[in-house]
């Protein structure tokens, strides 16, 4: 049986209307709200998960353990 290591990850999601004089504002008045624990996100603003198989690697003691064939 072979080892995998699975990512799981969880996304968050709010969308905030923000006046600004250009998007480089914009993005920066709610990056300094959130900074500053304004914007607290929870599973209420949950919007999905995703996950990744990967095999893990053997290690070269594992290696030099393995039956050769």
């Amino acid at each position: 049986m072979k080892t995998y290591q699975v990512e799981i990850k969880e996304t968050l999601c709010i969308t905030v209307e923000i006046e600004a004089e250009n998007a480089q504002q914009a993005e920066a008045i709610p990056q300094e709200a959130y900074n500053n624990e304004e914007y607290i996100l929870d599973e209420e603003y949950f919007a999905g998960v995703e996950f990744a198989a990967r095999e893990k690697n053997r290690s070269k003691e594992q290696e030099l353990k393995a039956p050769r064939v």
